[in-house]
Formats: structure tokens, sequence, C-alpha cells
């Protein structure tokens, strides 16, 4: 046999999917993560499926290591080197206030301490001319002045990215100088104009780079162990896989490894189902994620904010436009300092977990609203090989149902309607606020939790058509077996639209397309071919703004570029923001070029155990209703429904990983490849 096999780390569990590309079968795992050595949780999830190492062809991995250290501040001790005149840019920032109206609001913590933001004798011009030479002697001095404890140190000079020549000598000297340090130059990640958020960049990469380096090591030391040579692909934040040695050395891209695999996902399956538009739903054990797919492809974001843009450091790689909120399966619900009931942000995680989970956690979380409401059967959880303490979640929750003077089911629904609410504005945040309409679109809803809350969430937000993926549960990892090798550059361009020579244009394109082209060559393993396909966005927005649009060109930069790209901004600026205006100029702000090489991956409608059927459970169990009220529900499992099949509301349909809630009114049906598609009457 040979396995591709893909393995999602998250907050409370690491995921397995493998797929037996000579016999086509798909076997799945979940365990829970282990916080202190998550390279024991993969190991659990291998064995647990009963795996044979030395049968994998490949090995695609993605974790939340790296985001997690950037939010809970325990990177590595790390220093900056920048141009003279300059350390303080940083700190400073853009001054912006997202949270205007926020009496209270508090900026961003810088992630280098001002002793640490030392400074060398250097300049580039914008155009990358040297108007100050770099002093060596300089560069000395600041090396010999890092102090023993720093473990990285970033790079980040002026106008680098118009000629990182400075840049790179002063990396090589302290590559060579303390050998020991982990090393991040600003241009080894992005090659773009803005100062601070290259710098943040280059930053953040430092900060997390001796983590993530060694998890990886110690990963693919554990795999050489158990005879395994497939290759280590790691998923990055921008919808594809890049190698290990690469995720070593960058691992900002990392970031969103696990959500991005989802979204990816998300799409591979609704192209044969005819949903080109999609609301990528993903409610975990810690978070929530929601991501747009406008016509089958994700949505980018050329910049995006760790931590949230009111609170979170900019970085300067392609990410998906990825919303996420702390309100996941382990949310904490508890009652703020003048009495009120808030969930979340804080998880419980996979240790000690929910209280349900009896491993020690009193606190109420999502999870044990959910058992106190009989949206979740506590003897059939992670199909029956987890069994929930339904009194241990009553009890969590009566803690704050006594000083709150309401009864314990009433409490598990408000603790649910809150999660709700918080969701919602994470999808809200993707369309709404994006000049969408909820109601275009079908809502994906996995992850562990999310099947729980997509019908009420779509009620809410009026999305007519609910979509559950075969294997909920563990849906980020099938992601990560349908994401391909891809690379993506930018390049800094300048200049208004109808100014620029369409000449410079297509020759900026086609050198970046050379240059990702090889990259994504080399990574090919086994040297073996394969087709590589572009995709070619410019930055655009009106002369005197700030914030530009990422939009896709296709075909030949020709005479006629310039005016069908300006129309093109104008429609996708009214489309975002509500307004347009077609008789101001149009500026360019930069060029970017994605290369993308295909993997070998499971068909999107994967056979499973549903299509051969095997009977219909028809049981009942009392289901608490987000408007309050307990309803008789029919009770499903859902590997004996058939292709086929429908269910109508209420109804809970039990996933071996999930819950999928149907209210009532609404109605299931099984569609080809065991995905359920739910018409939600609320919506109607």
């Amino acid at each position: 046999m040979s396995w591709r096999i893909a393995v999602d780390i998250g907050g409370t569990f690491t995921d397995l999917v493998a797929w037996n590309q000579d016999g086509g079968a798909l076997v799945r795992s979940k365990v829970l993560t282990v916080p202190d050595d998550p390279v024991a949780g993969v190991a659990q999830a291998i064995d647990h499926a009963a795996l044979h190492l030395p049968d994998a062809t490949e090995f695609v991995h993605g974790s939340t290591i790296a985001i997690n250290a950037v939010l809970e501040e325990r990177g590595a001790r790390t220093a900056l080197i920048t141009t003279r005149g300059f350390r303080d840019v940083l700190e400073m920032g853009r001054k912006s206030r997202p949270d205007m109206y926020n009496l209270f609001f508090r900026p961003r913590t810088c992630p280098v301490p001002r002793g640490l933001r030392l400074e060398v004798g250097e300049r580039m011009a914008h155009t990358g001319e040297a108007l100050t030479p770099l002093d060596p002697g300089e560069v000395d001095a600041a090396i010999a002045a890092l102090p023993a404890d720093v473990e990285a140190v970033a790079v980040c000079l002026l106008h680098s990215y118009a000629n990182p020549e400075h840049e790179q000598r002063v990396a090589a000297s302290l590559r060579e100088q303390r050998p020991e340090l982990y090393v991040s130059a600003s241009t080894d990640l992005s090659r773009e104009a803005k100062e601070y958020e290259r710098t943040c960049t280059a930053v953040v990469n430092a900060y997390v780079g001796p983590l993530v380096a060694g998890y990886v090591g110690r990963l693919r030391a554990h795999l050489t162990d158990r005879q395994c040579s497939a290759p280590l692909l790691i998923t990055q934040s921008n919808g594809g896989v890049m190698t290990a040695e690469v995720a070593e050395r960058e691992p900002v891209r990392t970031m969103e490894s696990g959500p991005a695999a989802g979204v990816t996902g998300a799409a591979w399956i609704g192209r044969p189902l005819d949903f080109g538009d999609l609301i990528a739903f993903d409610m975990g054990g810690t978070s929530a994620k929601a991501c747009v797919i406008a016509g089958g492809v994700p949505e980018v974001a050329a910049e995006y904010h760790i931590g949230g843009r009111v609170s979170g450091l900019p970085v300067q790689v392609p990410f998906l436009e990825i919303v996420e909120v702390g309100a996941g399966g382990g949310s904490v619900a508890h009652l703020d300092a003048g009495g009120g009931l808030r969930v979340g942000p804080r998880s419980a995680g996979s240790i000690p977990g929910p209280a349900a989970y009896g491993r020690g956690g009193v606190e109420p979380t999502i999870t044990d609203a959910n058992v106190v409401a009989g949206r979740i059967d506590p003897d059939y959880f992670l199909g029956g090989e987890m069994r929930l303490d339904a009194g241990l979640a009553h009890a969590a929750l009566a803690r704050i149902a006594e000083p709150l003077g309401i009864s314990i089911e009433h409490c598990a629904n408000a603790v649910i309607r809150i999660a709700d609410t918080i969701m919602a504005e994470a999808i809200r945040a993707v369309t709404v606020e994006r000049g969408r309409d909820p109601r275009d679109f079908t809502l994906v809803a996995y992850g562990g939790a999310g099947p729980v809350h997509a019908t009420s969430l779509a009620a809410e937000l009026q999305i007519p058509r609910v979509l559950i993926p075969a294997g909920p549960g563990t849906f980020a990892a099938y992601g990560m077996l349908v994401t391909d090798l891809r690379h993506d550059l930018a390049r800094t361009l300048t200049g208004v639209l109808d100014s620029i020579d369409p000449t410079t244009v297509a020759n900026r394109f086609n050198e970046l397309e050379h240059e990702a082209s090889a990259y994504v060559r080399s990574r090919l393993e086994g040297g073996r071919e394969a087709s590589i396909r572009f995709v070619r966005r410019v930055d655009l927005r009106y002369v005197g703004q700030f914030h530009p649009l990422t939009m896709t060109v296709s075909g030949d930069v020709d005479s006629d570029f310039a005016a069908v790209t300006a129309r093109r901004f104008h429609v996708a600026h009214a489309e975002r923001y509500g307004h347009s205006a077609p008789e101001e100029l149009v500026e360019v702000g930069a060029l970017r070029v994605t290369a993308i090489a295909d993997v070998r991956k499971p068909p999107a409608e994967q056979t499973s155990a549903a299509e051969s059927g095997g009977g219909r459970v028809s049981v009942s169990r009392r289901v608490l209703y987000g408007d309050g009220r307990w309803r008789s529900a029919a009770v499903h499992r859902r590997d004996q429904l058939r292709v086929g099949d429908t269910v109508a509301g209420p109804a809970v349909i039990d996933d071996p990983a999930s819950s999928v809630v149907i209210d009532e009114g609404d109605r299931a049906t099984v569609m080809d490849g065991a995905h359920l598609l739910i018409t939600v009457g609320a919506a109607a």
C-alpha cells in the first residue's frame, strides 16, 4: 500500500486523514493534543489509525504552534538590527487607532524591547541606489552587543526591498559570527515597500523560528526513527504546501496552516457539487474561523494581522483572508466584573479540557453547554471512544447559572446563543463588511463543533444552504491532502496605472513567474515533472488612498491592460466599499504571482461507508434549540445513512467526531460522497 498522510494539530485535538492511493480508501483518526509534546500527539494519531509509516509516500502537516507562540507571547527572545534612525519604526507602527471609540484602547505590544533594537550605518534609496555604504565595523559592533540570551535576530534595513545587498550582508555576518542564532532577513520573506509591515514580518518570523524549527526537526527525527522516508510537507497560510526545510526558514508562512487547509478542502468538494460561492466555517476546540470562497477560489489577503486587525501584528506574506474569533468547543463561559455572561476567548484546550471530559476541568465551556442541551451525545463522543460526563457538565454550568439566578438549562442556552453571536460576526466580517450578501452563499461547516452550530448560524444570517462534508471533525487534515505545492512572490511597482509602460508590467510578471516556477520545480519530489500554472494579481488603489485592493488579472499585458484593469477596479471598489470614483486616477502598488503545481488528490466524491447503507437508527432524544424550547429530535447515525436519504428536523445526525443539529423546518439530504446538504427552513 502507498499512503498520503495528513496530520493537523489543533489546540484541543490532533486530527489525521490518510488516503490509500492504491485502493482509494480514507482513514481518519482524532486524538487529544499533547500541548507539552505535540509530536507525541502525532504519534498517537498515527497509532490510532493503525498506519504503517514505511508505506507512506508523503506526509503533510499543519499546526498551530507558530500562531500560538505569537498570541501567547512565548516565542524566542528576539533582537532587531536596522538602519540608523529607524529602530523605533517597530514601536511607532502606523499610529492608527483601529478601535477609535474604545476609551480603554491600548496599542499593540512591541515584540522587541528597545534595548534589543540595534542600528547600523547604511542607507538605500527607494530606487535601490546605495546612498550610504554599509559600515562593516558597525555591523560587527552590533553583533558583539547582542546579549548572550538572545535566541533570534531579525534584520530589516531601509528600502532593502529595492536592493537587498546591505541586508543580506548583515544577515551573512550574523550567521558567520553567531551561528547559534536564528537569523531572519526581511527580504527573504518580502520584497515589498512599507517599512513597518516588512519589519514586523521579519521580527515575527524570527520570534517563532527557533520554536517551529525545533518542532519540525523533532517530527522529522520521529518519522525517520519509524522508517518513514516520505517527504515532509508543511501547509502554508496561503492555501498551499511547502517543504519542511522552507518551513524552518520561513515559519511565518505557517501561522494559519490548519485553517487554510480546511478552506482549500471546502473549495475542492464544492466544485463537483457546483457550489462555487461558499463560506468556509471551521469551529474547533479553541476558535472559530470563516473565509469566503468566490467562484471556487478562496479569498487571499496580501497583508494579514496576526491576532486580529485591532491588536495584531501585520505581516507581508500571503494569507487566505480568514477571520478568527475565540469561540470553540473549549471556550470558557464566565462572568465579567459586572456580573455579565461572557464566552471565550480563553479556552480549556485539551488539558484540562471541558468539564465533561472528566480530566480535571471545572469551568463551563461551549461543549459542556451543548452536552446539557442534548446536542452532543455523551455516549457517542468520538464514536464512543471517549465518553463524556453529563453530570460534570451540569455542575460546571451551575457555577455561573446560580449567580445569574437562572436554571442550568437556561444558562446552557445562553452560552450557546452568545457563542453563535460571536461566530456570526466572523461570518459577517468576511461577507457583509466586504460588500457581500451571505444569502448568496452556501455555508460549509466543519471542525468538531462546526456542524453543531451551523444551522442556527445560517438561520441568523439567512444563509439558505449548509454543506456538512464527510468526516467534518477531521476536515482540515483532509484539506491538506488536496492542497497543492504553491509559492507566492510579490514586487513593489508604484505609479499611476495609465502611465506605467505595459512592457514593464509584462516583464515584471514574467520575471516573477520564472523565479516562482524555478522554486516550485526544485521542490518537486524526485524531480518529477508537473505542469505549473500561474495566477497574476496586482495591488490597486485610488491616488491618495493607503489600503489597496488586490485583483486577479488574466491574459497578456497589452495596450488595453490599463483601461481594462481600471474598469474592473472601479467595479470591485464599488462592491467592496459601496462606492467608486471612475474619474479618479488609479495607482499601482505591487505585482504578485502565484505558481501552483498540482498534487495527486483523493476524489472530491470519496466513497464512504454511508454509500453502502446499513439501515437507519430510529430513536430520539430531547434537544434544546436556540429559541429556548426542548424538542424531541430524531437521532440518526451518519454512517448508517445512504446517499439520497433525507432527514427532516427536528433531528440530530451523530457523526463519530461531531453532531449535526437540524432544526424544525430544516431538511438534510445525503449527497454523493456522503456530504450532507441542509436546506435551512428559517432562511427561506
